[in-house]
Parts: C-alpha cells; sequence; structure tokens
C-alpha cells in the first residue's frame, strides 16, 4: 500500500471527522475492459487527472445508495447495490486526507452503461498502461493494487 492512501476500518469511522464523503468505483466493462474518467481541463478538484468514477454522498444517503446513484447519474449504469465489491474506506494524500471515500469494484456484466456524462471516459486492457499516466489519484492507484491482490483484475 502507498503511504500517500490511509486504510479505514468502516467500523471505526466517525464521519464528523471529515469535511465530505464520497463514493468512488474501479469498474470493468462487460467487455473486460477498465474503464476509468478523464478529468477536464476546467475540473475544479485535481484537474486532467486520471480517476475512478463516483462522487458527493448526499445528506441521508449510505455509500452503496450513493454508488447506484452516482453511477447512473455519470455512466447512465444500472447497479444492483449487491453487485458491487466494497474494497473499504480511506483517505488520500492529495485531499489532505480530509476527505473520506468508499471504494468500490463493480463489473458491468449486463452491459448497462450507456455513455459517459461527466469527464472523458477511458479504457484500458491492461494496469500497466493506466500506471503510465503521470496524473493518477492516490485511490486509483491503490484500488487498482486492491483488486489486482484479490483477483477482480489482472495486470
Amino acid at each position: 500500500m502507498t503511504a500517500s492512501v490511509k486504510l479505514l476500518d468502516p467500523q471505526k469511522i466517525n464521519t464528523s471527522d471529515y469535511k465530505a464523503r464520497y463514493v468512488g468505483c474501479l469498474i470493468l466493462t462487460k467487455d473486460h475492459q477498465i474503464l476509468l474518467q478523464q478529468r477536464g481541463h476546467d475540473f475544479v478538484k485535481h484537474p486532467d487527472y486520471l480517476c475512478e468514477f463516483g462522487g458527493r454522498i448526499e445528506q441521508g444517503e449510505e455509500p452503496n445508495q450513493s454508488l447506484v446513484r452516482e453511477l447512473n447519474e455519470e455512466l447512465g449504469a444500472l447497479v444492483q447495490e449487491n453487485e458491487a465489491i466494497s474494497l473499504g474506506a480511506l483517505t488520500e494524500a492529495m485531499s489532505g486526507h480530509t476527505e473520506l471515500v468508499y471504494v468500490y469494484f463493480w463489473h458491468d456484466a449486463r452491459g448497462t452503461i450507456t455513455g459517459c456524462y461527466e469527464g472523458s471516459a477511458k479504457l484500458f486492457d491492461h494496469i500497466e498502461s493506466i500506471l503510465a499516466y503521470t496524473k493518477i489519484t492516490d485511490g486509483l492507484c491503490w484500488m487498482l493494487d486492491e483488486c489486482q491482490r484479490r483477483g477482480l483484475l489482472k495486470k
């Protein structure tokens, strides 16, 4: 694990310790490609970075509910809560460890993604091609390692 990410015990999280809560999801498409988001030049936080899909958890939402909503808004995806695999919760150095991110893996085995409605969609066949990018979020680097370790993705 990289020092730029701190893993948290989900049973011991006090959400009031963080200025914001987010979900992030590493996606494997029906065709077994890794789908990521390339943020635009004008993106407020971390412009031009390659990252997972997701977003802010709204008031009253549980992380898994937010994941379903965000992936539908950003990709038109129809995610069933039981299809997403929780990878844990973390904070990133790039946000000063002030933002809580619940991270997931989802395989769109049914091919429900209809498009990309935020940022630009980038498809990758291999983890190595992702790591060739110079601007990758801390959490995404950790998620790639964790998904490979769990056998969810091949190198």
